[in-house]
């Protein structure tokens, strides 16, 4: 979620901006690493995330990504995102690389980049201000553009009885710092450097799966975030999970699995009732696939099938 924050008392005006944070970031993972654009079969991902809800201009981050088919281990995906926070609105384009290396039948390393552009806007008007007076401060406030450069990996390993993935990612490795100066006040814009560790595993207990899963973010100059959920998949059908982030949230979230071209999620978070904060609104969080092709997948069923039949 981006940050604002205005020293109204000095001649200089600092902004600087942290990228969402996801619930469904196992389902989602092309968000913070391009690399898991190889991972799955082609598809397209709409998701739609609003913080604080029932507050005017409330963060809010859409977006829309297309995973193209894979052709001799690369992958290609390319990503629309927007995000608004208050008088913030962040718009961006992207395209994700992504190489496969096996490492034998049951590991698997995948290798990504990302290049793009983004554009930051401020419409100052939406402040609420106790005078109409002119402000040179807020008339010192001007949009700008950025480039984006990711890199990532991600680590499969898959069992018979369990399936474990790593992930780490830096989603965009340009640390923006930017000074501008008009009519003697200084504007300072800082885009921090984001690093993510996101990890997990699906443990078969007969027909259902115990999914525990993780996200950790680092950002210099920030608390790290810390996020563990626990899911439960129930015959491939749904999937029905509870997690905990250091920020005194709790969340749960539903995912239906049973249509075969269309899995479906809806997430919500909650604050802790323990505990006391300024802002207490919840945050809802929506995700839907859109399967384009599941050869691969069919072919991994066809090739167990074969082993199951020489065993």
């Amino acid at each position: 979620m981006p940050l604002v924050f205005v020293f109204i008392c000095l001649p200089k005006l600092i902004l600087g901006q942290q990228r969402s944070h996801l619930l469904f970031f196992k389902d989602n993972l092309i968000h913070f690493n391009p690399a898991h654009a190889g991972v799955d079969e082609s598809k397209i991902q709409i998701g739609s995330r609003s913080q604080w809800l029932g507050i005017k201009n409330a963060p809010r981050v859409n977006s829309l990504r297309y995973i193209s088919a894979k052709k001799k281990n690369v992958t290609w995906g390319y990503n629309i995102e927007t995000d608004r926070v208050f008088i913030e609105n962040k718009n961006s384009i992207s395209a994700d690389y992504s190489y496969q290396l096996k490492l034998g039948d049951l590991k698997t390393i995948y290798l990504g980049m990302r290049v793009g552009v983004y554009s930051y806007n401020f419409d100052v008007n939406e402040l609420v201000r106790v005078t109409n007076e002119p402000n040179e401060m807020l008339e010192a406030v001007r949009g700008y553009v950025g480039n984006i450069i990711g890199a990532g990996f991600y680590y499969s390993d898959v069992r018979e009885k369990a399936e474990h993935f790593f992930s780490y990612a830096v989603p965009n490795v340009v640390s923006l710092r930017r000074f501008k100066a008009e009519n003697g006040i200084t504007t300072e814009v800082t885009d921090r450097i984001h690093h993510y560790f996101i990890g997990g595993s699906s443990i078969k207990m007969g027909e259902n799966s115990l999914i525990p899963h993780f996200l950790v973010r680092h950002v210099k100059h920030a608390p790290v975030l810390y996020s563990f959920l626990m899911g439960f998949d129930f015959r491939k059908n749904f999937e029905l999970g509870f997690g905990i982030t250091n920020n005194d949230y709790l969340s749960g979230y539903f995912s239906l699995k049973k249509m075969e071209k269309y899995n479906f999620g809806i997430g919500y978070e909650f604050p802790n009732s323990t505990r006391k904060t300024a802002l207490r609104k919840g945050t809802v969080e929506f995700n839907l696939i859109y399967k384009l092709s599941s050869s691969a997948r069919k072919l991994i069923e066809i090739e167990t099938l074969k082993t199951d039949a020489i065993d």
